[in-house]
Order: C-alpha cells, then structure tokens, then sequence
C-alpha cells in the first residue's frame, strides 16, 4: 500500500501522520498517478491547523492540492495513457505515493520540466498567471513584482526559463533568492 500524510487532529506539524493506505482503481473520467513530487503550499498547513469551529467530523485530512507523476491506470474510458507524466491541480490527498484524480485536473508535464518545478508548479503559476491577466499585462510592458523571492512572485520573473527583460522585484530583505532569478534590484 502507498503512504499517504493525513492530519489525525487540528494543531501543529505534531497531528500529522504518515499512514499506508490503498488506492481505488480508477473509475470513469479518472486516473491514478504514481506521484513523483507534491507541491507545498500555505493552504495545506492553513487545512490542519487549529482555528476556532473546526468541525472535527472532517478528520483525518488527506493533504497536498498538486502534484506531479506517472499515470498508472486509467478508468474505463481511458481519459489519459499509461505512462503519461502529468502535472495534477486540484488533487485532494496528493502528499501520497499514488492518488487517484480526475482525468480534468490534469496537463501534460512539459519534458524539458523537472519534477521538482512541476510539483509545485500549478498553484503558484497559476496564481501569478491570473495576476497578470487581470492586471491587463502586455507583451513589452514592465512589471514591478513585490515579493520576487516566493512562489507565486518568482514565477512571473523567470516565468519560462529565461529572467523577464522587463520585471523588477520589491523584497522585504536582501534576498539571494531573488538576485538568483536575475530580478532588477530596484532597493530593499
């Protein structure tokens, strides 16, 4: 049976487990993937923590919202190949080995893309996609990031390989991360 972490109460990192659990086969529209990286995100911490009314009728939690792997079985209707390497957002319980999906939450994991980046890849990209869409951003035009040096800002800096020709960051500290991303120093 593939590990899973689930939360068994509402608190800390102290409620957390890691928990062999099986897997269901895949039924119509769905895959299940063998998961080679999970992305970690703020909302996954924000799940399990103590807040006041926390319903404890949700316990345990399956944690992780994304993740990127293998596609082992597909159900009937074949939704995906076997073999595909996917990236998989909105993906209940994907801190695990294998999570099964529907086929919707998946795309196509770019081969020149490591597993790393692509686990962690969906939330963060799409967040900062978003912010740019609705901010009307253009081709040419300049964009003033602040934040630089996490997830969802280092993403429209060195969105596609390449440092942006025109982006800047706004750190709250001296941040190699951001220097790292070629991100124009604009002062901290």
């Amino acid at each position: 049976m593939p590990a899973a972490v689930i939360a068994t109460a509402f608190g800390g990192p102290d409620v957390l487990s890691v928990i062999d659990e099986p897997v269901s086969e895949p039924g119509p529209g769905q895959v299940r993937i063998a998961v080679r990286t999970a992305g970690v995100n703020p909302v996954d911490w924000k799940m399990y923590s103590a807040r006041p009314g926390a319903d404890p009728a949700l316990l345990p939690i399956r944690l992780g919202l994304e993740a990127a792997g293998v596609v082992t079985a597909a159900g009937p209707d074949r939704p995906a190949a076997v073999g595909d390497e996917v990236i998989a957002f909105r993906a209940p319980g994907a801190y695990a080995g294998e999570v099964v999906v529907p086929a919707a939450s998946l795309v196509p994991k770019p081969a020149g893309l490591g597993w790393p980046a692509a686990g962690g890849l969906m939330l963060t990209g799409v967040t900062a996609w978003h912010c740019l869409v609705a901010a009307g951003v253009a081709a040419g035009d300049t964009v003033l990031v602040h934040g630089g040096s996490g997830g969802v800002g280092s993403a429209p800096i060195h969105s596609d390989g390449r440092p942006s020709s025109q982006a800047g960051s706004v750190t709250a500290s001296r941040s190699s991360v951001a220097a790292s991303l070629a991100a124009l120093s604009l002062g901290t």
